[in-house]
C-alpha cells in the first residue's frame, strides 16, 4: 500500500521507520505544515517526500492510504477528509475526542467500504494475546476485574506549551497517551461498557496540565475495571485480570520503546504453583499495520471491531466528563 504519514513528531517518525521494515507499505509522503527540527532531513534519509498539507496528498492518485499521527483534536476532521477522498484510513489513538465524532468516522468508513485502522498495537503484545486466549478458553473463568497502574515520567520535563499537556488535545492526564490503550484492552476482554467514574489532579504539574487520573469502569457483563495513571513518577507498569477461576498479572519493566521484558504470572488456584513466563519485546506497531493492510486486501478480518472502537471512545469521553464533575458517575 502506498501511503502518506501525517504528523512528523516523534511518533510519526517511528511509524515511518516501522513501515520501512514491511514489504506491504511504501511511504510516499510525510505531511506536516511546520516540520519539527530535523524532520525534513529524516524524510530525505528515508526517501520520503514532504507535503505541507493534507490536501496535497489527498489529491495525489498515487496515495492509496493515509496514516494520521497528528494532534488528537484534529483527528475527526482529518479522518472524514481522508475517507471523502477515497483513501484507506489508519488513525492513531484516540480515534476522536467524542463518541459522536467516532460514530461519524465509523459510519463514513462503512459507507466508503474501508477498513478503519487504529493505533492500539498493545493488543498484539504476546502477553495480552495470551490473556485473551485464557479468557476465550475458559481458564480464567468468568472475567471479573481489570486492575492496572501504568505510570511514567516521560512528560515531566517536556515544554509546558507542548500539545500533549494541553487539555484541549490531551484531557484527563495520560488518558490519551497510555490510558486509552488500557480501556481498549478492557473492551476486548469484557465487552461493552455501561458506566464510568473518574478523577484527575495536578499533583506536581502546574494546572491546567494534570498528572494523575484514576478511573473506575463497569461493563454490561458485570465485570469491573480500575485504572490509575501518573505522569510524574519513574516507569511503573502492572496489569492484573481476575476471573473466578484464575488471575493473570502482567508486569512490564519499562515502556514499550525501551526493549525490556514483560513478566506474566498465572495463578489457577490458591494451592496451585504459579506459572511465570517472560516475554521479550516484539514489533507490535508493524504487526498492527500489517494486520490492517491484510484486512484491507481482503485477508483475515482486522482484530478491532467498529463496536469496540466506538465503545473505547465512549469510555474516554465518559472519563473526561466525570473528571470534570469531580467523579460523577457517567452512564454510557
Amino acid at each position: 500500500m502506498r501511503v502518506a504519514v501525517a504528523g512528523l513528531g516523534w511518533w510519526g517518525k517511528q511509524i515511518i521507520i516501522c513501515l520501512g521494515k514491511s514489504a506491504r507499505f511504501e511511504v510516499l509522503y510525510g505531511v506536516d505544515p511546520v516540520p519539527p527540527a530535523g524532520a525534513l532531513d529524516f524524510l530525505k534519509e528515508h526517501g520520503v517526500r514532504h507535503a505541507a498539507d493534507l490536501a496535497t496528498v489527498l489529491a495525489d492518485p498515487e496515495v492509496e492510504g493515509v496514516i494520521l499521527a497528528t494532534p488528537h483534536q484534529m483527528h475527526e476532521e482529518q479522518c472524514l477528509a481522508v475517507l471523502a477522498a477515497g483513501k484507506e484510513l489508519f488513525c492513531e489513538k484516540p480515534l476522536t475526542m467524542t463518541a459522536a465524532g467516532a460514530q461519524r468516522v465509523i459510519e463514513a468508513c462503512k459507507a466508503a467500504g474501508k477498513v478503519l485502522g487504529i493505533g492500539h498495537e498493545r493488543r498484539y503484545e504476546e502477553c495480552f494475546e495470551r490473556i485473551q486466549a485464557l479468557i476465550d478458553d475458559g481458564t480464567l473463568g468468568k472475567p471479573l476485574l481489570y486492575e492496572a497502574n501504568i505510570s511514567h515520567d516521560l512528560f515531566k520535563n517536556i515544554d509546558r506549551s507542548n500539545w500533549r499537556l494541553d487539555p484541549k488535545h490531551a484531557p484527563a492526564g495520560m488518558m490519551t497517551a497510555t490510558g486509552i490503550h488500557q480501556t481498549d484492552l478492557c473492551c476486548a476482554f469484557f465487552g461493552a461498557p455501561s458506566e464510568v467514574r473518574a478523577q484527575t489532579s495536578s499533583l506536581t504539574f502546574e494546572p491546567p496540565a494534570t498528572d494523575f487520573v484514576t478511573a473506575s469502569l463497569t461493563f454490561k457483563s458485570g465485570a469491573r475495571g480500575t485504572i490509575t495513571l501518573l505522569s510524574c513518577v519513574p516507569y511503573y507498569g502492572r496489569i492484573t485480570v481476575f476471573g473466578d477461576k484464575a488471575w493473570v498479572e502482567v508486569v512490564s519493566e519499562g515502556n514499550v520503546d525501551q526493549g525490556k521484558p514483560t513478566i506474566v504470572t498465572l495463578c489457577t488456584g490458591t494451592h496451585e504453583p504459579r506459572q511465570v513466563t517472560v516475554y521479550h519485546p516484539t514489533d507490535t506497531v508493524t504487526a498492527n499495520f500489517e494486520a490492517w493492510a491484510d484486512a484491507v486486501a481482503g485477508g483475515k478480518p482486522y482484530r478491532f471491531t467498529p463496536e469496540q472502537m466506538l465503545d473505547n471512545i465512549r469510555i474516554f469521553e465518559g472519563i473526561v466528563k466525570s473528571a470534570g464533575q469531580d467523579g460523577k458517575t457517567i452512564a454510557l
